[in-house]
């Protein structure tokens, strides 16, 4: 698996400095916790952290320990992937509720870091797989751009959820960040990758993919408080 691989269009570090660094993370909240993940991330400082394999409130509880420890000020936007009661009560998202604790609707999912104002934020599931838990993805509105964070599904679904995760990108600069299950990115390749990194020991099923931004440099840095390695991007624009 290739390391980092940069496309021909991005532009020389030395012509177009960053603006904007994101890093996107799969947390595996049943095993760690934010006080595990706050050095990591506050190592990197990115403006924007999308997150996996998250509870709702550890969310919160991260962006506090970021800024009282390292005071670094952000806003904790919390995406729990909510099924509908009929998937709410199937095992696989009724487990669900052991590693956030849960006593109501799960609270599990997804989650973002942000260091610049919130305009708008939205979830959205995609359809329902009984194999596996309720996915989907969170639409943050920044203003300027757009981020979109999500994680895909398992054995064969990947490929419809491609398609509407990409469905949600408009004519705006967006940033795409998630675990997509999948070394190739389908609908989702008419976006510009940051590279290709072996984030699992399934290869590079983690991705940052831009739309109206500029390739800077990126990274992959080994952890040992996830089973993914968190991918960190310095972008240019919008």
């Amino acid at each position: 698996m290739l390391v980092l691989l940069l496309l021909a269009a991005c532009t020389p570090t030395a012509e177009r400095p960053a603006s904007l660094r994101v890093m996107t993370w799969n947390v595996l909240t049943s095993r760690h916790d934010p006080a595990d993940w706050a050095p990591t991330i506050a190592a990197a400082r990115p403006d924007v952290v999308g997150l996996q394999e998250i509870c709702a409130v550890e969310a919160g509880e991260l962006a506090d320990l970021l800024g009282r420890e390292h005071g670094l000020d952000y806003v904790a936007v919390p995406g729990p992937v909510v099924p509908t009661p009929a998937e709410d009560a199937a095992p696989v998202n009724a487990a669900l509720r052991r590693p956030c604790a849960d006593r109501g609707p799960v609270t599990y999912g997804l989650a973002m870091l942000v260091r610049r104002p919130v305009v708008a934020a939205t979830v959205q599931l995609f359809a329902p797989d009984r194999r596996d838990e309720q996915r989907g993805y969170q639409r943050v509105d920044l203003g300027s751009f757009v981020v979109l964070n999500a994680h895909l599904g398992l054995n064969g679904v990947a490929g419809a959820q491609q398609a509407a995760l990409a469905a949600a990108v408009d004519g705006r600069p967006t940033v795409v960040l998630g675990d997509l299950n999948s070394v190739d990115v389908g609908p989702l390749g008419s976006l510009t990758s940051v590279g290709s990194f072996p984030t699992t020991g399934a290869g590079a099923i983690d991705h940052v993919l831009v739309r109206g931004f500029g390739v800077v440099s990126a990274d992959a840095p080994p952890v040992t408080v996830s089973d993914h390695r968190p991918i960190v991007a310095d972008l240019a624009g919008p």
